[in-house]
């Protein structure tokens, strides 16, 4: 599939420990997309059959693992590709697996695994949280006035480093989600430890930045880790 958005299944763990230590809060991020697509059918397979296609994947995957009931977030992403590195969009989804469920973070990186294989995704993405400062996930909350899709998009490319528009995901505000054109976005997201709150600053000024401590990762189907 492609590099991030192989990735795009995102695991979000904590680690400030060992493979056989346990993760607190375990995030998926996942994706059913499988070849190179633009933002508009990206849009349409996140407000249509194949989200809930995924989400059934996804429930299904977590069942088997006996994980306890979590919750989804919605979630149009784009990524760079590995194979020709061109930027593809994404329909995508959060598993927020259940806080009072302990999982080591071996079993973490094996669902990963299963998801990738399952949805014939390159990679998932995984994200751990932890105490010590070291930023894994970085968010910019969008309330000074509504911005589309379209101009998030724009500002990102436009402002900030290269690195900030090859993988990052929106979510969206499903009240205004009407088309592609008016719906408008409430957070921007970016994993691993390579997004600088500061550099996002300058281009979100009147914004809301907020981080959690931790590591991201790129799990692949044979089962390697990748460090984002």
């Amino acid at each position: 599939m492609k590099s991030y958005n192989q990735a795009v299944m995102l695991i979000a763990l904590s680690l400030s420990f060992s493979t056989s230590a346990f993760a607190d809060n375990i995030e998926f991020f996942a994706s059913n997309n499988t070849q190179e697509i633009d933002l508009q059918t990206a849009y349409n397979r996140l407000k249509g059959p194949e989200q809930l296609a995924l989400q059934n994947t996804i429930i299904g995957i977590a069942q088997k693992n006996h994980l306890e009931q979590g919750r989804f977030e919605d979630l149009l992403g784009t990524y760079k590709m590995s194979s020709d590195q061109n930027v593809t969009a994404d329909n995508s989804e959060i598993f927020i697996a259940s806080s009072y469920q302990k999982i080591s973070t071996d079993k973490v990186f094996m669902i990963a695994k299963q998801l990738a294989n399952t949805l014939k995704q390159d990679s998932i993405a995984v994200f751990i949280s932890a105490k010590q400062p070291v930023i894994g996930d970085t968010v910019v909350k969008l309330t000074s006035h509504a911005y589309t899709i379209n101009q998030v998009i724009k500002l990102i490319q436009d402002t900030l480093p290269t690195q900030y528009s090859q993988a990052f995901s929106l979510h969206l505000n499903n009240s205004s989600c009407s088309n592609l054109d008016t719906t408008t976005v409430n957070e921007v997201e970016w994993l691993g430890s390579k997004t600088k709150p500061e550099d996002i600053k300058k281009s979100f000024p009147n914004e809301e930045i907020t981080y959690q401590y931790g590591k991201a990762y790129l799990v692949y189907k044979n089962g390697q880790k990748e460090q984002l």
